[in-house]
C-alpha cells in the first residue's frame, strides 16, 4: 500500500527526527536540562515530560527560556545526526516539504549537514507557526508553500503525532517502517 500511496502523490512533506535523519540527542538529558531551570525559578515540574515542559514553560512566562534549552540541544543534535535510508529516496520530480516538531534551525542544520536542503523546498520547525502537530496548521503551511493540494499530498512520518497531523490536515500518511519494509 506504501508504495502505491506514494506513487500517487503530486508532494511530499517529510517529519524530520526518526524519518529522514535521527537527532542525536539525549532527550532524558534535554528534560533533566529544563526541569532544572524551572525549579530555579520555583516552578513545580512533578511528573511532566519534555513537551510538558515545554507547556508548563510557556503557561508560567518561561516559554523562551525552556525553548532555548531544547532548540541548543536540537542543534547540536542536528550537526551531529545521523543520515536515514529515507533521505537517499527523496523524489526530485515532485515538491518535497518537512514538517518536524524540532525547531527550525535545528532542521535547517540537520538538512545542511545532509546535503539535503536543496531538495526540501518548503520547511516548519516546532517555532515556526504558533501552533504545532497534531494540529494541522503546520503541514497545511508546508503544503501551502509547495503550491500542493492536501488530498494528494502524502505526510511521511514515525509517530502517532504525525499520523493524526495527516489526518487532520486531510493529507494521506505513510509511517517511515512501512517503507523500510517495502
Amino acid at each position: 500500500m506504501a508504495p502505491s500511496t506514494l506513487a500517487s502523490a503530486t508532494a511530499i512533506v517529510y517529519d524530520l527526527d526518526g524519518t529522514l535523519v535521527r537527532l542525536d540527542v539525549d532527550w532524558n538529558a534535554v528534560r533533566e536540562n529544563v526541569t532544572a531551570a524551572l525549579q530555579s525559578r520555583g516552578v513545580e515540574t512533578s511528573g511532566e515530560d519534555l513537551w510538558g515542559l515545554l507547556s508548563l514553560g510557556k503557561e508560567t512566562d518561561n516559554g523562551a527560556l525552556v525553548e532555548s534549552i531544547i532548540a541548543d540541544h536540537e542543534r547540536t543534535g542536528a550537526h551531529n545526526s545521523t543520515r536515514l535510508f529515507l533521505a537517499d529516496a527523496i523524489p526530485t520530480s515532485i515538491p518535497v516539504g518537512v514538517c518536524s516538531l524540532n525547531c527550525a534551525s535545528a532542521v535547517h542544520i540537520a538538512l545542511e549537514t545532509h546535503g539535503l536542503s536543496e531538495r526540501v523546498s518548503a520547511m516548519v520547525g516546532r517555532d515556526s507557526l504558533p501552533e504545532q502537530k497534531p494540529h494541522p496548521e503546520p503541514l497545511l503551511s508546508v503544503i501551502d508553500e509547495l503550491g500542493a493540494d492536501p488530498a494528494e499530498t502524502v505526510f511521511i512520518g514515525d509517530s502517532k503525532s504525525d499520523a493524526e497531523t495527516a489526518t487532520r490536515a486531510g493529507t494521506k500518511f505513510v509511517y517511515v517502517e512501512a517503507l523500510r519494509r517495502a
